[in-house]
C-alpha cells in the first residue's frame, strides 16, 4: 500500500500506543547525559559525544524492523544528526519531491506553464503538483513522470547532485513507480530549496506551500505540538513509512528527514513516529543546545 489518498479521502486520525523504548532511546539522542566529572575538560567532553551520539541513534533503530535512516539540519545547514544517510531505501511517494522539483523547474525555463494540461490527465500542471504533494495522489505523480519521462527525471536529478535518486518505472505499476533515494539526497533537496537556490522566488514559494498544505500528518506530526509548523512528505508503502521536511521551532527552521522500513504494515510505524517525534522536538528546544 502507498499514499494512494485522494482530496476526498484524508487519512483518519487512529488511537496510537505508547512506543516508551522508542521514546527512551530518543531521548538519549537529545544528549540527556551525564556532565562531564570534576577534573574532565570542555574539549573532552566534546570528544566523547561523538561516539555517545552514535550509540544512542543505534539504540533508537531498535524501534524499526529493517532500516532506520535520519539526517537533521540545523538553522544554518550544520548538521546536527545522521544514521545511514546514504543508504538506499525504497522511496515510496519521496519520489514525488523529484518529480515536482523537475516539473518546478520546468515552469522557471518557460517550457511549461501551471495552466497547462497534464497528459493523460484531467488535471492542470498546478492541479497535480497540489494532489501529487499535499495529497500524496498516486495518479497524478505518475501522470507527470510519464510525461517528463523518467528516465529525463533520474538524469534530472544526478545532474542536480542528487546522485543516489533513481526510478524503475518497470519494476513498479501505472500508478506507482518503483525507485530509490537516500536521507542525504532528500536533505540535500529540502536544504537547497530553503536557501532558495533550488528554484526561482516563485517556485520556490509555491513548492514550500505544497509542503506546509500536506494533508497527511500520521507520522512526525502526531508527536509535535499543537500549532508546531512542519512543511513536509509523507513516503508510505505497506513496509515502508517515511517523513521528511521543514520543522520550524522557535522561529528557526530545520530540515529533518526520516526514512523507516521492514515493517509488518504501515501502521506499526505510528506510534515510533508520535514518540520520535515528540522527542526530537523536546530535543531541538532544549535551551542546553542555544
Amino acid at each position: 500500500m502507498s499514499d494512494r489518498r485522494r482530496p476526498s479521502t484524508p487519512l483518519p486520525p487512529r488511537g496510537l500506543t505508547t512506543g516508551a523504548a522508542a521514546l527512551t532511546a530518543l531521548l538519549l539522542l537529545t544528549g540527556c547525559t551525564a556532565e562531564p566529572g570534576a577534573g574532565t575538560s570542555a574539549t573532552a567532553g566534546a570528544a566523547a559525544a561523538e561516539p555517545v551520539l552514535a550509540d544512542d541513534l543505534e539504540q533508537l533503530a531498535v524501534g524499526v524492523p529493517g532500516e532506520f535512516g535520519l539526517v537533521l539540519l540545523g538553522p544554518d545547514g550544520d548538521e546536527l544528526a545522521s544514521r545511514a544517510a546514504d543508504r538506499p531505501f525504497t522511496s515510496a511517494s519521496f519520489y514525488k519531491l523529484f518529480v515536482a522539483h523537475a516539473v518546478l523547474e520546468r515552469v522557471d525555463r518557460g517550457e511549461l506553464a501551471l495552466d497547462d494540461p497534464v497528459p493523460g490527465s484531467a488535471l492542470t500542471v498546478g492541479h497535480a503538483l497540489a494532489a501529487t504533494m499535499s495529497w500524496s495522489d498516486n495518479p497524478s505523480g505518475a501522470a507527470l513522470g510519464r510525461w517528463l519521462g523518467w528516465a529525463e527525471l533520474e538524469e534530472f536529478a544526478h545532474g542536480h547532485g542528487f546522485s543516489a535518486t533513481t526510478f524503475d518505472p518497470d519494476a513498479g505499476d501505472a500508478d506507482r513507480v518503483a525507485m530509490t533515494t537516500t536521507p542525504a539526497d532528500v536533505a540535500a533537496l529540502l536544504e537547497h530549496l530553503r536557501r532558495g537556490e533550488l528554484l526561482s522566488p516563485a517556485s520556490t514559494a509555491l513548492f514550500r506551500q505544497l509542503l506546509e498544505d500536506q494533508q497527511l500528518d500520521y507520522a512526525l506530526p502526531s508527536g509535535f505540538s499543537p500549532g508546531t509548523a512542519f512543511a513536509h512528505k509523507t513516503g508510505l508503502l505497506e513496509d515502508v513509512s517515511h517523513d521528511a521536511g521543514l520543522l520550524t521551532l522557535d522561529g528557526r527552521e530545520h530540515v529533518v528527514v526520516v526514512m523507516t522500513d521492514g515493517w509488518a504494515g504501515y501502521e506499526d510505524s505510528r506510534p515510533w513516529y508520535r514518540d520520535t517525534g515528540a522527542a526530537l522536538e523536546a530535543w531541538l528546544l532544549d535551551p542546553a543546545r542555544t
